[in-house]
């Protein structure tokens, strides 16, 4: 689930004389690692989420320290230890201020505690929680990717709290290719930003990958609570992802594990209206229709009816360059107004009537509302059955 800087440090004001001094409301950031560094070493050796802890032997004096954590907020770090002794005996106000200001935490330890033990102690109970992370990833994955097996899992999830009867919701997060550094890197963030904001809610939860999407499993709030918490999800991640393009979607509750992989399922089907509608966030329970539709399990035979229903004008389309689907579309998207169709693509309503001939000789159809229903229904599944 990933610590947070509280959960790690609850027990070092009496094991190690650990004082939090500055930065209180950072105290649930999220921490992957703790590293002992001096100097200018920041860039080179932080990539996100360390608690760091120095002695202050090259960073002695107020300017350096303050430079020093400037350095710190800027990489990412989750939390700054100053180990109080020959080179730094009292911490400058102004750099308590300064923590404060960021809500960069910003820790005391006396010289009598060795970095060494504090810092070795830190990452075995890091290095617990991830494999403990990983082993509830594996059960949920296996859920999803093999339900029909419920001996293999239910009994696992139960150990670990997670029992049916009380509702499961599902979301899944995709970020496009970016700007923003490695993959291992920005599935790491995305990661820790949604367990921070999971942890200010008593609940169960569990994020893990699945291929490149990053999947949410919460037990225990509200569904509508969820779909607010993860609509703030994309707000939040959006600004963290300036360079990138941030989808969310969020399935429909369900009661019991065993159907979390038709949830997973649903859950992708809306991920894919929110990519193709140009959106950052949908959740299924605003999907509408498109609820019949996701409710086929076989995609084949949804692409089948596409081709029965759109065939023959994409084929047209591809030998004689023209466009007559995206007319279609829009004269279906717009009650069949041909006077907005001719707004929208800048070109005289008799140019727009021909092409609605056209499209009627090629289909065989006279466009009535039955036809219209079966052309929309299929330019919906479309949306569907498209590539993640």
């Amino acid at each position: 689930m990933a610590l947070t800087l509280a959960e790690l440090c609850f027990s070092a004001e009496k094991d190690y004389g650990m004082t939090l001094i500055a930065g209180k409301n950072g105290t649930d950031n999220m921490v992957r690692w703790a590293h002992y560094i001096e100097g200018g070493e920041v860039p080179r050796f932080l990539r996100g989420y360390e608690l760091v802890f120095t002695t202050g032997m090259e960073n002695h004096d107020t300017g350096r320290l303050i430079n020093f954590a400037e350095k710190l907020h800027e990489y990412g770090a989750s939390g700054f230890v100053i180990n109080l002794g020959p080179y730094v005996d009292k911490v400058p106000e102004v750099l308590i201020e300064y923590c404060d200001s960021v809500d960069l935490p910003l820790y005391t330890i006396p010289w009598e505690t060795r970095i060494v033990d504090i810092t070795y102690e830190f990452c075995h109970h890091i290095v617990a929680d991830e494999k403990k992370s990983r082993t509830m990833a594996d059960i949920f994955i296996y859920a999803i990717t093999n339900p029909e097996n419920e001996e293999n899992y239910k009994p696992e999830l139960n150990k670990k709290g997670f029992a049916d009867g009380e509702d499961y919701c599902i979301a899944a997060v995709y970020i496009s290719d970016n700007e923003s550094g490695n993959k291992d890197d920005l599935e790491r963030t995305v990661k820790y930003n949604i367990v921070r904001r999971l942890n200010n809610y008593s609940l169960k939860h569990s994020v893990f990958m699945i291929d490149r999407f990053t999947v949410v499993v919460c037990q225990g709030i509200d569904n509508i609570v969820f779909e607010a918490e993860m609509k703030k999800q994309a707000d939040m991640l959006n600004e963290v992802f300036s360079t990138a393009d941030v989808y969310i979607g969020v399935g429909p509750k369900v009661k019991d594990s065993g159907e979390l992989s038709s949830a997973y399922k649903k859950t992708m089907s809306v991920l894919k209206l929110v990519k193709s509608n140009n959106s950052d966030f949908m959740s299924y329970s605003q999907t509408g229709v498109y609820k019949l539709l996701m409710s086929v399990e076989n995609k084949r035979n949804l692409a089948e009816y596409c081709n029965e229903c759109l065939g023959k004008l994409a084929e047209y389309d591809r030998k004689n360059m023209t466009d007559y689907l995206g007319t279609l579309r829009l004269y279906l998207e717009n009650d069949s107004s041909i006077a907005e169709v001719a707004r929208i693509t800048y070109v005289h309503r008799n140019t727009v009537n021909y092409k609605i001939k056209k499209i009627k000789e090629i289909l065989g159809c006279e466009l009535t509302q039955k036809d219209k229903l079966e052309l929309m229904l299929a330019f919906m599944a479309e949306k569907l059955i498209g590539t993640e």
